[in-house]
């Protein structure tokens, strides 16, 4: 009653007002959303070395590509079994173009040549552990998207060789797979290098060299013992049958350019900052030698201190039980006198030496 009454006082006044705070409040509401969408991401670390540098890589994988990724059956995994891996080689993933843009201009600014740029990220993806899918996944055969081998830290051959050949396609390399019996590789296209090649297609001088993901320190064209002299077959990558996430991503952060720091032997320079998603940041490693004493003098000093006085202590302590029970033994007390306080006699008053058990003048016992 009483607004009522207000509202005819006021009359057009009082509803424009409203009117007006209806329109703001709507308005909030519709152009500012509660939260903001992708803003949950996994952070990862990555450290490999190459070309006498550690380096090391700090990503924030948007939570919600990889669970895009992951809720893709098994069954559309696997349909067309080893050849149709083009399926999960994602080169129109924004963030995977992102992480390839970002290796790429680390080695061009580094002044590498293109056999050392897909060297350098061939190292990166064999950094990654080496895990069996039925092991990780209750699954015989589990092949993961790049995105999911970069969260999940390693996978099996065709996972590694599914993000490096995704990897260095964006970045203009010609790449196919190559698939020995039971193993999964990729061929990249070169000229005039050395190792084992494939030709692809039979009659076309087109050479794809064999490329290992899986094991450390594996150069390009080098081929394991075990696969020496078999036959393989080679896929080519269809980026039209590739499978695309209906997500939007916001990536983070920019790119800054990376920071190349030399070996130095012992000396460990301070590495700046590495924001998330920044770019591969070589870094000094540890030498073996350097351990915590090394780097803590205070720790060090306090510990050889500790040890200095323990040691004393127990000497101290063992020589004077040595002296003890030699003067017992002997009956030669004036040693014993010397270390060792009178005994008062509290019922006879008597001073007593400081080894005796009875008192000599009473003969009750003191000790």
């Amino acid at each position: 009653m009483v607004c009522m009454n207000v509202a005819k006082r006021l009359g057009p006044k009082f509803l424009a007002v409203l009117s007006l705070m209806f329109i703001l409040s709507t308005s909030f509401f519709a152009f500012h959303p509660v939260a903001a969408q992708n803003t949950d991401y996994i952070e990862k670390c990555y450290n490999w070395n190459y070309d006498g540098k550690h380096w090391n890589w700090n990503l924030s994988i948007p939570t919600s590509l990889y669970e895009a990724y992951k809720a893709v059956s098994v069954s559309s995994r696997t349909r067309d079994g080893p050849a149709g891996y083009g399926y999960l080689t994602t080169t129109k993933d924004q963030y995977i173009q992102m992480l390839a843009s970002k290796l790429n201009q680390t080695t061009t600014d580094l002044g590498y040549s293109s056999y050392d740029q897909v060297s350098f990220v061939l190292a990166f993806v064999q950094s990654l552990q080496y895990t069996s899918d039925n092991v990780t996944t209750g699954y015989d055969e589990y092949p993961r998207f790049p995105i999911e081998t970069l969260v999940d830290e390693g996978g099996d051959c065709e996972d590694t060789s599914i993000l490096f050949a995704t990897i260095t396609h964006i970045m203009g390399y010609g790449t196919v797979y190559i698939n020995p019996t039971n193993h999964y590789a990729v061929g990249i296209l070169g000229s005039n290098l050395r190792g084992t090649y494939w030709e692809y297609p039979e009659g076309s001088n087109s050479t794809y060299y064999y490329c290992e993901t899986t094991g450390d320190n594996f150069k390009i064209g080098q081929l394991p013992a075990a696969f020496s002299g078999t036959s393989a077959h080679i896929y080519p990558i269809d980026e039209n049958n590739q499978f695309v996430p209906d997500v939007e991503i916001v990536i983070s952060t920019p790119t800054p350019v990376p920071t190349k720091i030399p070996l130095q032997g012992s000396a460990i320079p301070t590495a700046p900052p590495i924001p998330n998603n920044g770019d591969p940041t070589a870094q000094t490693p540890l030498p073996l030698s350097f351990n915590l004493i090394a780097n803590n003098l205070v720790v060090s000093f306090v510990l050889i201190f500790a040890i200095a006085f323990s040691v004393v202590m127990a000497m101290w302590s063992a020589r004077r039980h040595h002296r003890h029970s030699n003067a017992l033994s002997s009956g030669d007390t004036s040693s014993l006198e010397a270390e060792d306080d009178n005994k008062y006699c509290i019922y006879c008053g008597e001073d007593n030496k400081g080894y005796a058990v009875f008192c000599e003048k009473c003969g009750k016992q003191i000790g």
